[in-house]
């Protein structure tokens, strides 16, 4: 059960919603390297200049009306499958991408394709994990990274949970789809996939291409602005948020100019960013109050909203990944988040899955759900 804390009241939320607007309108976004993408906006009234397309902010959301306010992702088996919004508690999604993997005795290296597949294994077995996710570390063989479908193939093999696809290309995602049985979007939503753009107000080839594909197949996409104020985004909340409103707006409406009713689930994400090392910092009031107020603007636009998990800047699993993750995962679940992704195991700034850290979270989203679903409606 959710219980969504409004940060904002209806006037300040409008505000930002009218500069989100005026940025569209003014300034626009680009899309990069896809033709077929401005053709799809200027299908629907956009102005194009070169790459950058200016548009209207309501026929936007209008567009977004379309897409489902819940949708179920489907697992393997019946019994494994969740529902994304609506009423229902959070699905809880691990870590996605870090390149390395720090075992219980300290030693941190490169992940391997055992890593991987034991990875999933305890994704699996979890009570409280709902997917298994994609990409839960970057495997090696040697020198050589492992294929991307030695590692579909160990979510299809090891576990009947949802899992998300493939965003490495667009043939990758083709490929992974192909292999989980999903031909049309009348084999229902089997994949979720993370389309990140890249603020400021960039939208690159291949998330476009991958955008187009997971829409026509009806599968999910997750459109996201990971924006650090101060140096991708405005060092305000209320400017990051306009901004990264904005720019999820145009990916949201493109999965609904490929296929009207295509599932999607919005999310915006903005943490400070450090000119003392250069680098984003995770756990601060800053980026809790964007995710609490970032979730109530994507909830006006009708769809599902992301929420992040037990995010840490540490690079051990001490007392600041504590403190730092569960104010993080506590902003999650008072915004009333409908998808939560690296809910677990994430170290260093996102670049490790910590062993031990992916228990200790996992114990941590056992506890916090139980005491969730005890709270009296």
């Amino acid at each position: 059960m959710q219980f969504p804390y409004a940060l904002l009241e209806a006037h300040s939320l409008t505000a930002i919603e009218e500069q989100a607007a005026c940025i569209l309108d003014e300034i626009g976004v680009e899309l990069q390297g896809d033709p077929e993408s401005l053709e799809a906006m200027e299908a629907v009234g956009a102005r194009i200049e070169g790459e950058r397309v200016r548009v209207d902010a309501e026929p936007l959301r209008a567009l977004i009306g379309q897409a489902p306010d819940r949708f179920v992702w489907q697992g393997q088996s019946a019994a494994a499958s969740v529902t994304v919004g609506g009423d229902h508690r959070p699905v809880l999604v691990p870590f996605y991408g870090p390149p390395n993997v720090r075992q219980a005795d300290g030693r941190t290296r490169p992940g391997t394709l055992r890593d991987y597949r034991d990875l999933v294994r305890f994704c699996e077995a979890s009570p409280a994990l709902d997917s298994t996710g994609f990409q839960l570390c970057i495997a090696h063989e040697g020198q050589e990274l492992v294929p991307y479908m030695e590692l579909a193939l160990a979510h299809l093999e090891l576990s009947d949970k949802p899992m998300m696809g493939s965003v490495l290309s667009e043939e990758a995602l083709r490929n992974v789809a192909a292999a989980a049985g999903v031909g049309s979007a009348a084999d229902g939503c089997r994949l979720l996939h993370l389309i990140n753009l890249t603020p400021p107000l960039v939208y690159q080839q291949n998330p476009l291409r991958c955008l187009r594909a997971s829409a026509r197949m009806g599968q999910a996409s997750l459109v996201t602005s990971y924006m650090m104020m101060g140096a991708t985004a405005p060092v305000t909340v209320a400017g990051a948020l306009a901004q990264g409103l904005a720019e999820i707006m145009v990916g949201l409406a493109l999965t609904q100019i490929y296929r009207p009713g295509a599932p999607v689930v919005g999310g915006l994400f903005a943490t400070p960013f450090s000119m003392q090392f250069m680098g984003p910092v995770f756990g601060t009031p800053e980026s809790h109050l964007a995710q609490i107020a970032g979730c109530q603007l994507v909830r006006r636009l009708g769809i599902p909203c992301r929420g992040d998990g037990l995010l840490t800047s540490s690079k051990i699993n001490d007392a600041q990944a504590g403190y730092e993750g569960a104010s993080a995962l506590g902003a999650s679940l008072a915004a009333g988040a409908d998808l939560i992704l690296h809910a677990a195991g994430w170290l260093e700034f996102g670049r490790t899955v910590g062993l031990d850290k992916l228990r200790a979270d996992e114990a941590l989203l056992r506890a916090s759900l139980s005491q969730a679903t005890a709270v009296p409606a």
